[in-house]
């Protein structure tokens, strides 16, 4: 005899603190067409339909569960107040409708266990990240285990197609099959729940996963175990729009063919009628944008200067400048204190040395400038820049001859060979020439090394405990990057790849 379903389906409307449900029309379009198709369905015993409206979310979507335990629900569809559903289907040759292509794919292996089916959609502008994703490494045949989840990024997720195998994905719109919730079943009083927030410190101020992640996490790592495969798939087939405050869809893909005339529709396009324009006037004048930058500061590095395989874009080089001038222009005289975590053949550090040089030093016998430079000189990881360098010694000897010129007063380049964490914590400035009697206060801490997320966050915070007046860093371009930076509760200012924060205001 042919198995019949009984299909949930819990929509979490809430709005403001809980009181009311709400919720874009997109969901009950989609949901009352969904009722009139699978009402034809011979595999569908009943199908049942139920709002929920509370906060927190990780309380409702536990209830959720419990309720349609008790409604003898087979197949729960968790669905959020912000989605667009289907969003490319009749409009893309490609696109399926994400409850049936996902209901046939659970019929159709219910007899091999559990499975839960998750569509792929994206977060807010202006970086529509994908909230999809898979386990990666840093390195292959590391003793250490250094594996972590990361986001696919766009231009691979906008070419994935099928219900395949993923390590987490959002639950905004979501198929459960209920026996998959026994494989976390929490047992007992301060057992994690199916969804639950993880935190990064003891206060609960800052959260490290969502309910979504660590609950899809949990099933994919458990259900790995339990059942011998992978519980957790992704239907790239049935993307769905995210009310972010535009509905944000599938990433359009961008290439060289097309790039120009994007770019003149952006010439074109004017600005929108919600954007003010404000004029701010610092109190330090500030170099020229980025189109009039001074013919001396575009000059190559000299002959003699050994990049060791890395490059610094032009406008990563005025971005340097302008945190310099944020940093040092309003302050009084005196020592300025650099410390640059990441430093590798000394590219940044001589521009930060020149510019400090030529703009802020007002007494070559009073006025100081001292730029310490902490590097492990191993080059970063999965960087195939520093690949053509295998010896840290002679990495650390092409920094000390390119940085040579820069050992006299008033600004020096010294170099510090640690890691970033250790040297936050022993860079204790006695060994750093006349560091010592001006005290334990660094003006900037400008962060390039590790780009992964998961480094970055340690190195801001390590730096941070140091209290300097301005963190930055490079690498704002890098996804990781912005998240630790974001997650740090950092708001930066951005010019190329270059981000800065002021913290002692």
């Amino acid at each position: 005899m042919e198995q019949k379903f009984k299909v949930g389906i819990c929509v979490f409307s809430y709005g403001g603190n809980g009181g009311i449900s709400s919720e874009v029309p997109d969901i009950r379009e989609w949901a009352t067409a969904l009722v009139a198709d699978v009402a034809s369905d011979d595999r569908i015993s009943d199908v049942r339909m139920w709002t929920l409206s509370d906060t927190p979310i990780t309380m409702t979507r536990n209830r959720a569960v419990l309720q349609a335990r008790q409604h003898g629900i087979d197949v729960l569809v968790m669905v959020d107040s912000d989605m667009k559903p289907d969003v490319d289907f009749g409009t893309s040759p490609d696109a399926k409708k994400f409850f049936q292509s996902s209901f046939d794919f659970l019929v159709k292996n219910y007899h091999r266990g559990p499975c839960v089916i998750g569509v792929p959609y994206c977060g807010p502008p202006p970086h529509e990240c994908v909230y999809v994703f898979r386990w990666n490494s840093m390195q292959s045949g590391h003793p250490n285990p250094d594996f972590q989840l990361e986001m696919y990024d766009r231009h691979t997720a906008v070419k994935m197609a099928g219900i395949q195998e993923c390590a987490a994905l959002p639950t905004g719109l979501i198929m459960y099959d209920m026996r998959a919730f026994e494989l976390t079943e929490p047992k007992k009083q301060g057992d994690h729940p199916w969804f639950y927030y993880e935190w990064r410190d003891h206060f609960a101020a800052d959260k490290a996963s969502t309910e979504d992640v660590t609950n899809t996490r949990d099933l994919s790592l458990v259900g790995t175990q339990k059942l011998g495969y992978n519980p957790v798939f992704c239907n790239w087939d049935a993307w769905a729009g995210h009310w972010k405050p535009k509905c944000v869809g599938k990433p359009a893909f961008i290439d060289a063919a097309n790039i120009c005339s994007k770019l003149k529709e952006s010439w074109e396009s004017g600005y929108e009628a919600g954007v003010k324009i404000v004029d701010l006037q610092p109190a330090a004048k500030f170099p020229e944008p980025i189109n009039s930058v001074p013919a001396q500061w575009s000059a190559p590095p000299t002959q003699d200067f050994d990049s060791m395989g890395m490059d610094l874009p032009l406008a990563d080089e005025h971005g340097i400048r302008l945190m310099l001038d944020a940093a040092f222009a309003s302050r009084m005289p005196g020592m300025k204190r650099i410390v640059e975590v990441g430093s590798w053949a000394g590219r940044s550090a001589i521009i930060m040395a020149k510019h400090m040089e030529t703009n802020y030093i007002k007494d070559p016998l009073h006025d100081f400038v001292r730029i310490a430079c902490v590097d492990t000189w191993r080059g970063n990881r999965g960087d195939s820049g520093c690949d053509a360098v295998k010896d840290p010694d002679e990495a650390y000897k092409t920094f000390m001859r390119n940085t040579a010129k820069w050992r006299l007063d008033p600004v020096k380049i010294i170099g510090y060979p640690s890691d970033s964490i250790t040297a936050s914590k022993t860079l204790g400035w006695t060994n750093l020439d006349d560091w010592q009697r001006h005290g334990r206060i660094v003006d900037l801490v400008y962060i390039d090394a590790e780009h992964d997320y998961y480094s970055v966050v340690a190195d801001i915070k390590a730096w941070l405990d140091v209290k300097p007046r301005f963190i930055g860093g490079h690498d704002y371009g890098m996804e990781s990057v912005r998240k630790a930076v974001s997650d740090c509760g950092l708001v930066p200012e951005v010019c190329g790849n270059v981000w800065w924060c002021r913290l002692d205001e």
